[in-house]
């Protein structure tokens, strides 16, 4: 892989804007302007990408490891089958951005606005989801044990079949999100709410579940803790 230098990004800018396939660690992209480029298989192992706007680019197979791409603009932007463990991603906006089967261990996006962005079959492990517009995400099939989504908004969000074990969600607003055959079990489930939610066949045991709001959700099937079975009753004769 040919190792290249900002200038010569700044070379390719002005022609193609095609730099696929090259070896970019360690390099400061900072505050450039670089809308609609392919870096696609490219390597940026620690380099600094922030506050930068790479809006409608495309990052597929790119290896993006431990890289601040903090307060940057990545609307519509493609990482798909990327590699962003333990990548800054805090401030950034990632609207209708797409991490199919992207690997996103320990990735920080706190503060982050991500609504609409496509998850599906991602790994978000231990991922920080904090305080982030994450509204009507998709995720269908994520592995997600132990996020961090404290006051995150989550607003019609597909969850369905996830992995939420151990999954820290206090204050998080879930209204009319699928969580339908998630696994949410020894998740920490605190004053969030879960207005008309779908939670039909998903896995709650072990779950530490207080002050959440569960009106209108969908119940059916749900696997629960002898010590909610009052609770849960009691939201569903409220249907």
């Amino acid at each position: 892989m040919e190792k290249i230098s900002k200038r010569d990004v700044q070379t390719l800018a002005a022609s193609s804007g095609d730099v696929a396939g090259y070896d970019l660690s360690g390099v400061n992209l900072g505050g450039m302007d670089l809308i609609g480029f392919t870096f696609d298989g490219s390597s940026f192992k620690g380099a600094d990408l922030s506050g930068t706007n790479f809006s409608g680019s495309s990052f597929n197979n790119c290896d993006l490891s431990g890289c601040d791409l903090s307060s940057s603009n990545f609307t519509g932007v493609s990482f798909r089958k990327a590699n962003l463990q333990k990548t800054d991603l805090t401030f950034s906006t990632f609207v209708a951005a797409d991490f199919s089967e992207t690997d996103l261990n320990e990735a920080d996006f706190t503060n982050s606005k991500m609504s609409a962005a496509c998850f599906e079959h991602a790994n978000l492990s231990g991922a920080n989801l904090q305080m982030t517009d994450a509204g009507m995400i998709r995720c269908n099939g994520a592995k997600m044990p132990k996020i961090h989504a404290r006051g995150a908004s989550m607003i019609g969000a597909d969850l369905s079949g996830c992995d939420l074990r151990e999954a820290k969600l206090h204050g998080t607003d879930l209204s009319k999100a699928s969580l339908a055959s998630a696994d949410l079990r020894q998740a920490d489930i605190l004053d969030s709410t879960f207005t008309a939610a779908d939670l039909t066949n998903a896995d709650m045991r072990d779950a530490r579940f207080k002050r959440t709001d569960l009106t209108r959700a969908k119940l059916d099937g749900l696997k629960y803790d002898d010590a909610l079975t009052d609770m849960i009753s009691r939201y569903s004769r409220r249907k």
